[in-house]
């Protein structure tokens, strides 16, 4: 059940965008300070937010490393409280500079709008390690999940065979994202591009919209994650195929 759990929690935190951040107050010593910030995470399940010099959240990190994120399944309507949400603590710090470049290509990919920041108010990576996360996924599904927990196998593959393998896709098979696209999200777009690749699943990018595609099992070689494109393609070509079928038939 914890192992199940752990991985509600992850997939949640996958398909989110958007989080809640707090951070100690450096102004009211002592007193938590909570906003809204766009993020990435990594193979390892950390968090990476693109943050701005000028920003409250960095003056308090720059002083205490401590946070919280929170992700959450936003109610449309009914009991919020019966919707799963993840709080992840942990300590964050600035990405070191031999790893910083490589990584702001890949937040850049995923969020093309930051790169217009680069040129204004200092913009930096901050990566926050996990301590511990608590996952509620509704009435009764409570769990604090540990660090070894939360974390999961390292791929064999780094930022650069990454960014190799979503070129790919873009340059070679964007007709594998529209497709897949449609499959897994029911979403028909002309214009679909590949952002990130992590182990267990893809994010594709449509109508300024970052879409989670999670592969059945998690890929640690990059042949893994090639079976991994091409199982969801064909899945996809068969979706389509059978519907141009039955529409011709019906």
């Amino acid at each position: 059940m914890r192992e199940q759990a752990a991985f509600e929690a992850r997939t949640l935190v996958r398909q989110s965008n958007v989080c809640v951040i707090s951070t100690i107050s450096k102004n009211l010593a002592g007193y938590p300070f909570g906003s809204v910030s766009p993020f990435m995470s990594d193979n390892e399940g950390r968090l990476i937010f693109y943050i701005a010099g000028i920003a409250q959240h960095s003056r308090n990190l720059t002083e205490n490393s401590k946070m919280c994120a929170t992700v959450f399944d936003a109610a449309e309507q009914g009991d919020q409280n019966a919707h799963a949400r993840v709080t992840i603590v942990g300590d964050a710090a600035p990405v070191p500079q031999d790893e910083h470049d490589a990584l702001l290509t890949r937040y850049e990919r995923q969020y093309p709008e930051a790169i217009s920041y680069r040129q204004a108010h200092d913009f930096q990576l901050w990566r926050m390690d996990v301590k511990r996360v608590r996952y509620i996924g509704g009435f009764g599904h409570i769990f604090w999940i540990e660090k070894d927990e939360w974390q999961q196998s390292a791929p064999q593959w780094n930022l650069e065979d990454e960014a190799h393998m979503v070129n790919h896709m873009n340059q070679d098979h964007s007709d594998a994202n529209r497709l897949i696209l449609k499959l897994t999200h029911c979403i028909d777009s002309d214009d679909v591009v590949m952002t990130t690749l992590v182990s267990d699943g893809c994010y594709l990018r449509a109508n300024e919209k970052n879409y989670y595609v999670q592969f059945d099992t998690p890929c640690l070689e990059s042949t893994d994650v090639r079976k991994a494109l091409v199982k969801l393609t064909k899945a996809a070509r068969e979706q389509s195929e059978h519907k141009e079928s039955a529409e011709i038939t019906g």
